[in-house]
């Protein structure tokens, strides 16, 4: 039973009401159901009644009952109660049986249990971390990653087509300050004394770098140009980084399905574009839809006259365009290549960028509400009840590396998503190390395990889970617990519509607290054999949901902790 099986139901009378009455009344075509936060409230409640009261000209509790007297028969056998309460709510009471049944269709389903056809095939691009290539990842960018993982795993749960890209900001300004950086401390290396750029690179990665440049080159870049020398030490230094990049992210289980070079893709000619690359093809756009204007020099993008507060410069006055129009011409491309959602998982600091971002799509002919973008906010990292901030290889912040070889890619996987991504997120080193009830990745994992232990003793005994006896299931926080079973595709849903992997977070770790209530209230195996298959039967369907969550936000399911 979900709420789309109730929507069906009230729908069905609605039709009756309509074909009831001499005059035609435009209904909404979805009513909303809710599952009510209150056990007295029932296990739905909908609020159509308070709705389509004014249409129908009658008092709201008038047409609750209506609409109850016109009901299929079939809610007589899901239903043991329907009321209306307050100014119009109906609420249903599910009969237990019916409730029981559903544990059936779980196991039938197994991994499967929780996935849909909501997003019928759309074609989805979620882009997330897109870190410049110009040092490790660092905790932010972990929080991006685990958000942007499993919001992909979730939405690909839920029907839509999904591809994973990587931005890569392989062209600008900060490239060019790492390759710098690089080739001073290169020359370090020869006894030269040199000046590092202002705004250059210092960890002591950029020196490890510089030496392996050596071991390939020797000293010959010091005879080289120095335009050229900074050219080899740019390409070698973005490339090994991103190598590096890549190697964290598929050790925290993130895989992309797409690298996007900005380089290569925008800013380099491309035959299809008579010899244009993709950013001067965009500009001739703009330029055709009377959206840029020259001001002191500079091109300027009239954004303000597309809903933005301001105009933005997108091309400098030296010539170059700027990282916005880059960003420009990388969104028309993701629309040329036919995704239907664009959805981009930013730092919070990137929130101006957003309405500019629309303006262009207004611009270029383009719906704008295809563009969805999540803000992550910032993440602190704390041990001991202080803020850690400095690591000596990356040189300014801690690394996700560091943290991960600290306290595993589940843990920290887990709480990189438990919170909403508005709020800012303190990482507690110390309790990521717990192995506890204190902390939620453990609890969620050792329910599993701890189903899993249960089962090797019932093997031991001949016992075996079996549907045969589900009636006996009688216990009041038994039925309640397979209420929020069978309400795990909801869940999934709702995280995927509302873009938020924390829900099923905080999902997980109610369920993982009931259980383990249950577990210490109630002897799973006992004398009595049937009850005994009935309730493995039960704990087999909480184990299959808590493995199927965890792998939505890429954390394992162990049999045995």
């Amino acid at each position: 039973m979900t709420k789309q099986d109730i929507q069906r139901i009230i729908d069905s009378s609605i039709k009756a009401i309509v074909r009831n009455r001499d005059s035609f009344v435009d209904f909404p075509e979805s009513i909303e159901v809710e599952v009510p936060k209150r056990r007295e409230f029932g296990d739905f409640s909908t609020n159509v009644a308070l709705v389509i009261a004014k249409k129908l000209g009658r008092k709201p509790r008038e047409v609750a009952e209506v609409l109850i007297q016109n009901f299929p028969k079939e809610a007589d056998a899901l239903f043991k109660k329907i009321e209306v309460a307050g100014a119009g709510f109906i609420n249903f009471f599910l009969r237990d049986e019916v409730i029981i049944e559903k544990l059936k269709e779980i196991n039938r389903l197994g991994g499967e249990f929780g996935k849909s056809d909501l997003g019928r095939g759309e074609r989805v691009i979620v882009e997330f971390v897109s870190a410049n290539p110009t040092g490790y990842l660092h905790i932010g960018h972990a929080r991006n990653a685990a958000f942007g993982d499993s919001l992909s795993n979730i939405l690909s749960a839920v029907g839509f087509d999904v591809t994973k890209e990587f931005y890569i900001n392989d062209a600008g300004r900060q490239i060019e300050l790492l390759g710098l950086s690089v080739y001073r401390r290169y020359q370090e290396l020869f006894g030269f004394e040199v000046d590092m750029p202002e705004d250059g690179y210092y960890g002591d990665y950029i020196r490890e770098l510089a030496e392996e440049v050596k071991e390939i080159k020797g000293d010959s870049l010091l005879g080289e140009e120095e335009s050229r020398a900074v050219e080899f030490c740019k390409e070698y230094a973005k490339d090994r980084l991103l190598e590096e990049i890549k190697k964290d992210l598929a050790a925290f289980g993130v895989v992309f399905d797409s690298w996007y070079s900005e380089y290569n893709e925008l800013h380099r000619p491309l035959n299809r574009f008579g010899g244009k690359s993709r950013i001067e093809f965009v500009m001739d756009k703009l330029r055709q839809a009377g959206a840029v204007e020259e001001r002191e020099g500079a091109l300027w993008f009239k954004a303000s006259d597309f809903g933005d507060s301001q105009d933005w410069v997108i091309i400098r006055r030296d010539g170059s365009p700027t990282y916005f129009l880059s960003d420009i011409a990388y969104h028309y491309d993701k629309v040329e290549r036919g995704f239907k959602r664009l959805i981009n998982v930013w730092g919070a600091d990137h929130h101006s960028h957003v309405s500019r971002l629309k303006a262009s799509f207004k611009a270029l002919g383009l719906d704008d509400s295809c563009l969805q973008v999540v803000l992550i906010q910032f993440v602190r990292l704390m041990s001991g009840g202080e803020e850690i901030s400095m690591s000596k290889r990356a040189g300014s912040y801690v690394s996700m590396r560091e943290v991960m070889e600290e306290v595993g890619r589940d843990v920290m996987r887990f709480f990189l998503v438990m919170r909403s991504s508005e709020s800012h997120l303190d990482f507690d080193l110390d309790l990521a190390k717990k192995e506890s009830s204190e902390n939620p990745v453990y609890y969620i994992q050792y329910a599993h395990a701890r189903i899993g232990s249960v089962f090797e003793k019932a093997r031991e005994r001949g016992l075996f889970p079996s549907d045969k006896h589900l009636n006996l299931l009688t216990l009041p926080e038994e039925i309640d617990i397979i209420k929020k079973l069978i309400a795990f595709p909801e869940i999934v849903k709702e995280s995927a519509l509302s873009l938020s992997p924390h829900k099923l977070a905080f999902y997980l770790q109610g369920l993982a607290s009931d259980f383990h209530v249950y577990y210490n209230r109630t002897r799973i195996i006992v004398e009595d054999f049937a009850l005994s298959s009935a309730r493995l039967y039960f704990i087999n369907c909480i184990k299959t949901v808590i493995k199927n969550g965890l792998g939505l936000l890429g954390v394992s399911a162990p049999e045995r902790m």
